[in-house]
């Protein structure tokens, strides 16, 4: 296993090289360095108390971009590599996700009003309009993103990227130095996505599909199984829910099991450090291993779906171990050197959550494998057990709230990781539309191959 481990790393690595990888990885990049400074600037603007309301907000924007919204990118994504730049269907879809995006944002809206002065600390009855707004403005920043993620435009994806979160930090930090308050730097949340819809209306836009890939790369693709955008929506939401719920919903727990808003920021805090493997994952490369992943599942390649992801299972749970081990030895330093020593963590705590997060970074690739198979279905059993097992571990234990949350998102994910690797598994290729279902599948168009 070792061995075959190092052979799916160098593979990895030889897929970084190939073209659009390198901008998706440099915008990740930026957009996890512009995040982190901004949360740098505001704990230290702001303090263990005062920054608690962002933290809750901060939580809300990726509870929203990740659940209603990550998979919406993940439809145009798939939608525009299986229709060459465009088709009835996609306009369809875009219509859908616009409207499913209003409703989400006035839902939200609502809810957080009501609950305000719980969630916010009483902060400001602005707080609940920028939730909203945040919604409306990520929606077209996800349409955005999966358009040119299926049309393998990956240097402009990069770009985009890079421009939400830098964006964002080039405007907080000035409001930072110059009226250090909670509501102004709430304020400047919605900055970034609003900044890439700009760029996108006055640059990029109007660039037509890459010719290159009309026939060359798309052209003869099976459709294989495909489901409409309610139901992809329905299942993908349902899925997502449980997971970032599992991921990120912590410091919203932490609340009615007594935790003080300190022990809220430090949750907060060690969790966003730790979650940087999925700051890569989110910021691109999720969308871009799911058109090939697309092109091979729709080729029936379906063995060698298969391997990959026993391999990527293997495999995170070799780095689930040492990222345990360092982060107990490095992690609290780390932590207390960059936002300051009243958000230092235990160590325990930075050990399990380090393993969580490389568990949850798998799942998400497993999550892209049954997208990418059109079998999105299968991912809503997985992940309502993973909340359901974490659920009963934060009520059975007693205790420490952190350390009750924390175990509950490494359980969830442990069941998570189980119950995806057995649907990748034991998933089937749809019978081509010429043959029975028990028939030998005949595979459409040129070999598909994940370096595309």
């Amino acid at each position: 296993m070792p061995r075959r481990a190092f052979t799916f790393l160098r593979a990895v690595g030889a897929r970084a090289r190939t073209p659009g990888t390198t901008a998706v990885l440099v915008g990740s990049l930026a957009s996890g360095v512009g995040a982190y400074l901004f949360q740098m600037i505001g704990t230290r603007a702001l303090g263990t108390q005062g920054y608690a309301p962002i933290g809750v907000l901060w939580t809300i924007q990726y509870l929203v971009l990740t659940i209603p919204l990550l998979s919406a990118e993940a439809y145009v994504t798939r939608t525009v590599t299986l229709h060459a730049g465009g088709s009835e269907d996609l306009r369809r879809g875009v219509r859908a996700l616009a409207a499913w995006t209003v409703t989400v944002a006035v839902a939200l809206c609502a809810a957080t009003w009501v609950w305000r002065d719980a969630l916010f600390h009483g902060s400001g009855d602005g707080f609940p309009f920028i939730a909203g707004l945040l919604v409306l403005c990520f929606g077209a920043y996800v349409i955005i993103r999966g358009w040119l993620a299926g049309s393998y435009r990956f240097g402009q994806y990069g770009i985009a990227t890079g421009i939400e979160s830098m964006g964002r930090l080039a405007i907080a930090l000035p409001v930072a130095l110059i009226v250090p308050s909670a509501q102004w730097i709430a304020w400047t949340l919605p900055a970034g996505p609003l900044l890439v819809i700009a760029w996108w209306w006055l640059v990029a836009c109007d660039q037509p599909y890459p010719c290159h890939l009309r026939g060359a790369r798309h052209g003869g693709l099976a459709e294989g199984r495909s489901s409409s955008t309610g139901q992809y929506l329905f299942a993908t939401t349902i899925a997502n829910a449980s997971s970032q719920t599992l991921l990120a919903a912590g410091p919203l727990v932490l609340v009615p099991l007594g935790a003080s808003a300190a022990q809220v920021s430090i949750f907060f805090i060690t969790i966003t450090a730790a979650r940087a493997p999925l700051v890569f994952a989110i910021g691109g490369v999720l969308s871009r291993v799911l058109p090939p992943l697309t092109r091979v599942a729709r080729a029936g390649d379906y063995a060698r779906l298969r391997r990959i992801a026993v391999l990527e299972v293997s495999t995170a749970i070799a780095l689930a171990a040492l990222g345990a081990v360092a982060g107990s030895w490095i992690g609290p330093q780390i932590v207390a050197l960059a936002f300051g020593p009243g958000f230092r963590p235990e160590a325990w705590f930075v050990a399990l959550a380090a393993a969580g997060v490389v568990g949850a970074t798998a799942a998400l690739g497993l999550n892209q494998m049954l997208i990418a198979m059109g079998e999105e279905i299968r991912l809503v059993t997985p992940w309502v057990a993973a909340l359901i097992a974490g659920a009963l571990t934060v009520i059975g234990l007693n205790g420490d709230p952190m350390l009750r949350v924390v175990s509950g998102f490494v359980a969830g994910e442990v069941v998570a990781l189980a119950g995806l690797l057995s649907a990748v598994l034991t998933a089937q290729p749809a019978p081509a539309p010429d043959e029975p279902a028990a028939g030998a599948l005949t595979t459409v168009g040129a070999p598909a191959t994940l370096g595309e």
